[in-house]
């Protein structure tokens, strides 16, 4: 009887261990069911924008004037400008002591030869958002003007173009103004309005960075569909000529005069084969004179004059000062 009793005890504590155990996996799986597990963090979202190839054709053609590092920082003749000559003879670069080179043009390092390797605030990489997201043509790989127009976006976003006097970038409040100021433009805040101070005549313009075509912008002028002229005199320009302006192959005339242009003037300007006039007179530039600008044998005029002590204060859009 003793072992048919031991017996009897090993199976009711069996017993009880089994149910046991069973009641505890029936818990743990109604616990589960209302655990929500964790969804992984999103990655950042990538349209057919972003991997249309734009970005990778405007990186390898026009990023940095298309030329190395090497020819942006060597062969540059540091001179005191005096009463040298370029061109044909005929043009006068004025009184002007160019610095002592140690302006820069932005921040350049070698190391820089792509869009994900500049800081986030590079105007080569606002022009791209608003080439690829926020551009009305959004062109493409194959559309002869790309380069063109990433281009003269870039210029506008170089220039701090919210801040000009005239027909520079649309502000956000611009329509709303339009609208209750009664102006005859209606709502269309794309386009501007500027007095010819010769005839008094005032003319009706496409402002930068708006929906239309780069040519019919203000102060542009084109022929076949290429921009041939940048006429900005006067209008409250601010920040550097970056080296992208020397990959407007057939521009012809650049006038820059009295703004708050700075910096140095960038070497890929001697790529400019057809141009004739650049009047830069009245800004803030410093440093060396490129060597590649005395191989322009169309120059007619280059005004340097007046950038030695310049005394300008230019205001941005945002507020802030350059001196």
């Amino acid at each position: 009887y003793s072992a048919l009793g031991l017996v009897v005890i090993a199976v009711i504590v069996t017993v009880a261990v089994v149910v046991t155990t069973q009641k505890t996996k029936e818990k743990n799986a109604a616990n589960n069911k209302n655990f929500v597990q964790p969804s992984p963090p999103t990655l950042a979202p990538t349209t057919s924008r972003d991997i249309s190839g734009v970005k990778e054709f405007l990186e390898r053609n026009v990023l940095f004037g298309n030329i190395t590092f090497d020819s942006i920082v060597a062969g540059y003749v540091n001179a005191t400008a005096g009463n040298t000559t370029a061109g044909d003879g005929n043009s006068t670069i004025g009184n002007v002591t160019l610095g002592d080179g140690n302006s820069t043009m932005g921040n350049i390092t070698e190391d820089m030869t792509t869009f994900a390797e500049l800081e986030a605030e590079d105007p080569r990489l606002v022009a791209l958002d608003w080439i690829l997201h926020k551009d009305a043509m959004q062109l493409e790989v194959y559309d002869d003007n790309l380069s063109q127009r990433y281009i003269m976006g870039l210029l506008a976003v170089a220039w701090d173009s919210e801040s000009w006097d005239h027909c520079g970038a649309v502000v956000e409040d611009d329509a709303e103004n339009m609208e209750e100021t009664g102006s005859t433009l209606g709502n269309d805040s794309s386009t501007c309005t500027v007095t010819n101070n010769a005839t008094g005549l005032v003319q009706i313009f496409q402002r930068w960075l708006s929906d239309a075509d780069e040519c019919d912008w203000y102060g542009v002028l084109c022929s076949g569909g290429f921009v041939r002229s940048i006429e900005l005199a006067e209008n409250n320009l601010i920040g550097e000529i970056v080296p992208e302006l020397g990959m407007l192959p057939f521009l012809q005339i650049i006038d820059l005069s009295s703004n708050c242009i700075f910096g140095t003037i960038p070497s890929s300007i001697g790529q400019l084969s057809y141009l004739t006039n650049m009047d830069l007179k009245d800004n803030g530039l410093s440093g060396y004179i490129p060597m590649e600008l005395f191989n322009l044998t169309n120059l007619v005029k280059l005004d340097l004059s007046y950038n030695v002590n310049y005394d300008g204060n230019c205001t941005r859009f945002d507020g802030t000062e350059k001196e």
